[in-house]
C-alpha cells in the first residue's frame, strides 16, 4: 500500500481531536493525482464502516471534506474530473449506511461535479436513501447554489423525494432559488401546486397542534426536544412552501397561506403575508404592516416590504436605526444556539456615537436591556444591536455603559497583533511574564489566583485570571500598567476571566481611537 494512503487510512481509526490534521496530509490532498484519490476511496471500502456512535466517524467526515475541497480546486482550475469514479463515491455512500451523519458530503461531491452521470446518481440516492438529517440534505444540494447545471436533470424528478421529512425544505429552497434567479422559465413545481398547498395545510395543522398543546393527546411520548425539532423543521418547510406557492403565482391558491397567517409564530405569519402580497392580496400587506411592531421579525418584514414595494405602508417608527438595531438583537436572541425564542421585552439602555473596530467613522451604537419572563425569576441582561449584534451568557448588568461597549468591542476586534493563548499552554518567555503578573496580583492581596488567558495586544501583554479579594470572588486582568478587577455579582451567570479580558481589549481600543481622533 502507498505510504501516504496508509497514513491517511490509519488516521481514521485514531481518536479524533479538535486540532487540524497534519500539514503533510493537507499537502498530499492538494498535490496528489486523481487516480490516487480513487485508490483512497477503494481503500475505504476495505475498512470497517464507522457507526454513528463511534467517535471515529468524525475522521471520515474530515476526510470527505478534504476530498471535497480538492474537487472544488480542480473544477475552479478547469481540470476534467475522472476520479474518484461516480460508482465508487456511490458505493462508499451505501457502504456507510443510512444512519451515517457524514455521508452527505459524498453527495455534495456528486453535486459539485454536476455532470449528467453524477446528477442522475445523486437524485437516485436522495430519493431512495436520503441523508439522515435536514442539514445533510441541504449540504448535499448546496453546490447548486454556486454553479449552474442542466436543471432538467434535477427537476421535476427530485420532487419524488418530497415524501422524506428531511428533504422537502431543501428541495423547495433550491427550486425557489433558481426560479428567483431566473435560471428557469417557470417554477419547477408549477404542476405540483395543488400538492404543495395540501402539504402546507398539513404543516400548518401540525404546528397549530403544537401551539395549542393538542399534539400531546395523540403523541404523549414526545419530549421537549422532539417538539422543538418538529417546530424548527415545520418553520423551515412552511417558509419554503409559502415562497414556492407565491413564486408559482397562482392567485387561486391562497387558502393555505391564510391558514399559515393565523398561526401564532411570527416568522410564518411574515412568510405567509409576503406570499399573499405577491399574489395581490391586500390582507398580506396589512398583516406585514402590523408585524413590523414585533422586534424579532422586524428586519424580515422590512426586507419583504422593500422587495415588494410597500415600504411606505410600514410606520416610520419601525424603520429607524434604533428600531432596526432592536430587531437585529431580538432576532439574534431567538436563534436556537442563543436563547431559542424572542425576549419578553426590550428597552433601550444607551445610544452613543462611537468609533468602532472595523469602521473609519463614528457609528451609532445601541445597547438594549432585554428580559425573559418564563415563570419564576425573570432573566435580564444587556445586548448590543448595532453596529454589532451580540449577547452574553454572563450577567452584564453590573457593568458601566463604557465597559459594556468595551466588552462588545473586545469580543469582535480582529487583528494579527491581537490574540490570546491558554495560560497553561505558553512558551517559556510568556510563561515567565505570566508568572510575574501572577506574583503582582498576589502582592496586591489577591488570593486563589487561577490564570486562565494570556493576551497579546500589540505591544501590551496581559494576564486574565479568576481570583478572590477581600473575601469576594471575581475576575481580574493585569498588565504592566495596572489591574482591572470585576467582582462577581451573579450567582448563576458568573463573569469569566475572558469576559474581563474582552473589557480590557475594548478599553485599549477606545483609548487608541481617542488618540487618533485628537
Amino acid at each position: 500500500m502507498n505510504e501516504d494512503l496508509s497514513a491517511i487510512v490509519s488516521l481514521l481509526t485514531q481518536t479524533p481531536s479538535h486540532q487540524r490534521w497534519p500539514v503533510a496530509i493537507e499537502t498530499w490532498f492538494s498535490g496528489c493525482e486523481q487516480q490516487e484519490l480513487n485508490e483512497l476511496v477503494e481503500l475505504l471500502l476495505q475498512q470497517d464502516p464507522p457507526l454513528p456512535t463511534d467517535d471515529e466517524e468524525v475522521n471520515w467526515g474530515r476526510l470527505f471534506e478534504h476530498m471535497l475541497q480538492r474537487l472544488r480546486a480542480d473544477l475552479s482550475n478547469g481540470v476534467d474530473i475522472i476520479d474518484p469514479s461516480v460508482d465508487n463515491l456511490c458505493e462508499v455512500y451505501e457502504f456507510l449506511g443510512p444512519a451515517s451523519q457524514v455521508r452527505h458530503l459524498l453527495l455534495a461531491m456528486l453535486a459539485q461535479r454536476s455532470d449528467s452521470e453524477s446528477i442522475e446518481n445523486l437524485v437516485s440516492l436522495l430519493i431512495e436513501s436520503p441523508p439522515i438529517e435536514v442539514s445533510g440534505f441541504a449540504i448535499a444540494l448546496s453546490p447548486f447554489l454556486q454553479r449552474d447545471t442542466d436543471w432538467g436533470l434535477l427537476f421535476p424528478r427530485l420532487f419524488q423525494a418530497l415524501s422524506h421529512p428531511v428533504a422537502a425544505s431543501a428541495i423547495l429552497d433550491l427550486s425557489n432559488f433558481i426560479t428567483r434567479q431566473g435560471k428557469v422559465e417557470r417554477h419547477p413545481a408549477n404542476d405540483l401546486v395543488d400538492q404543495l398547498e395540501q402539504l402546507l395545510k398539513g404543516v400548518v395543522n401540525q404546528l397549530a397542534s403544537i401551539e395549542d398543546g393538542s399534539i400531546m393527546k395523540t403523541a404523549m411520548n414526545l419530549t421537549p426536544e422532539d417538539i422543538a425539532s418538529q417546530v424548527n423543521e415545520g418553520i423551515a418547510l412552511a417558509s419554503a412552501l409559502c415562497d414556492s406557492i407565491a413564486l408559482i403565482g397562482n392567485e387561486d391558491k391562497t387558502s393555505a397561506l391564510f391558514q399559515a397567517m393565523d398561526l401564532a409564530h411570527r416568522r410564518i405569519q411574515a412568510e405567509a403575508a409576503a406570499a399573499l402580497v405577491r399574489l395581490n392580496s391586500e390582507a398580506g400587506a396589512q398583516r406585514l404592516g402590523g408585524l413590523a411592531e414585533e422586534p424579532s421579525v422586524r428586519l424580515r418584514v422590512l426586507a419583504y416590504a422593500e422587495e415588494l414595494g410597500i415600504l411606505g405602508e410600514i410606520h416610520a417608527n419601525y424603520q429607524s436605526q434604533q428600531a432596526r438595531a432592536e430587531g437585529a438583537l431580538a432576532l439574534h436572541l431567538s436563534e436556537p444556539h442563543v436563547m431559542g425564542l424572542p425576549p419578553t421585552s426590550l428597552k433601550l439602555h444607551d445610544h452613543s456615537q462611537l468609533f468602532w473596530p472595523g469602521f473609519d467613522v463614528r457609528q451609532d451604537c445601541f445597547l438594549f436591556e432585554y428580559e425573559y419572563s418564563l415563570g419564576g425569576e425573570p432573566l435580564t441582561n444587556i445586548g448590543i444591536g448595532a453596529p454589532e449584534v451580540l449577547s452574553s451568557g454572563s450577567d452584564l448588568l453590573s457593568l458601566s455603559t463604557d465597559d459594556l461597549y468595551a466588552y462588545f468591542a473586545g469580543m469582535v476586534v480582529s487583528h494579527t497583533d491581537i490574540f490570546e493563548m491558554p495560560a497553561d499552554d505558553l512558551d517559556s518567555q510568556a510563561q515567565m511574564q505570566a508568572g510575574r503578573y501572577q506574583q503582582r496580583l498576589e502582592e496586591a492581596e489577591y488570593e486563589d489566583v487561577k490564570p486562565v488567558t494570556f493576551g497579546f495586544f500589540f505591544e501590551h501583554r496581559a494576564l486574565a485570571a479568576t481570583a478572590r479579594k477581600d473575601n469576594q470572588y471575581g475576575v481580574v486582568v493585569v498588565d504592566e500598567a495596572g489591574m482591572l478587577w470585576l467582582p462577581q455579582t451573579s450567582l448563576s451567570r458568573l463573569l469569566t476571566a475572558d469576559d474581563a479580558y474582552h473589557i480590557y481589549k475594548g478599553r485599549k481600543l477606545f483609548e487608541s481611537f481617542e488618540v487618533q481622533a485628537d
